[in-house]
């Protein structure tokens, strides 16, 4: 990569993780605003997603040298965004954040294309996890609530 194209990706990847600010402050808030234990628990567990998605994606920054300081402003956005999504039945809401997810995911995959080969298994779980979420939208649309989350714990698991 030209010294531009290095600049270009790493203001992408620090843009991914400044994502994950924002996805934990949303989740978080999404599952403190739900009435209903077992959609706010799947929040929850969606949300630890979340953070442990930042926090490989704030290693990737740093070892790229970028800037790993997590923003307010996107921690807030975050925050100002619960509203939008809860106040929404939940099947407009699942269906809209799975359209939502569409562009992240592809925005996601392009990065892995790009990396090095030793960025790749951080890169490949940054999508991977948008996919799972998605999952979990697509899921609770078909009517499958048992199993929604399922592929959340299953990314979760496959750190460990």
């Amino acid at each position: 990569m030209t010294t531009q194209e290095n600049h270009d990706f790493l203001r992408r990847v620090e843009r991914a993780y400044q994502g994950e600010v924002y996805g934990e402050a949303l989740y978080r808030g999404i599952a403190d605003h739900l009435d209903d234990p077992e959609r706010s628990e799947k929040w929850r567990i969606l949300a630890e997603l979340e953070v442990v998605t930042k926090a490989l994606m704030r290693d990737l920054v740093a070892k790229l040298g970028g800037d790993t300081t997590e923003s307010e402003v996107f921690r807030q956005k975050g925050i100002d965004n619960v509203e939008k999504y809860a106040a929404l039945p939940w099947d407009a809401f699942m269906a809209r954040y799975s359209k939502e997810l569409e562009p992240v995911i592809e925005r996601y995959a392009e990065l892995e294309k790009l990396c090095a080969p030793e960025d790749l298994a951080t890169l490949r779980f940054l999508t991977e996890h948008e996919v799972v979420t998605k999952a979990f939208c697509d899921l609770e649309l078909a009517g499958r609530p048992e199993i929604s989350i399922a592929p959340t714990r299953a990314l979760l698991a496959s750190l460990s």
